[in-house]
């Protein structure tokens, strides 16, 4: 998904695009704005234990919770679904695993 030339300047909460958030809610409706959102607000955070940045952000309930993010697994994963077909995002996920995705963001 290409951006507009018209909306590559405008932003919101510091370095967040509005158009890029619509493109997100667009495609999975407002799990896919939550899932966008709280990728974002945790790139900004460094890893606790390496104080480095990682491009892959974990998707668990609980911490979602803890930041006020949190949705229903079901809608959650039907937004993962719903993204990564749109080629929106990666996800990493082992299969029956019961571990949290892991995701990374294709538009920024």
């Amino acid at each position: 998904m290409q951006i507009p030339d018209f909306a590559k300047d405008k932003f919101i909460l510091g370095s967040i695009n509005p158009y890029i958030a619509g493109c997100y809610r667009k495609v999975a409706g407002l799990g896919g704005l939550m899932i966008y959102l709280y990728a974002r607000f945790r790139l900004g955070l460094p890893d606790y234990m390496t104080g480095k940045k990682s491009e892959w952000v974990k998707l668990d309930n609980v911490t979602m919770f803890k930041y006020e993010y949190g949705m229903d697994p079901k809608t959650k994963a039907k937004a993962l679904r719903k993204l990564e077909k749109a080629e929106l995002i990666q996800i990493h996920l082992i299969e029956k695993s019961g571990k949290a995705p892991q995701i990374r963001l294709m538009l920024k």
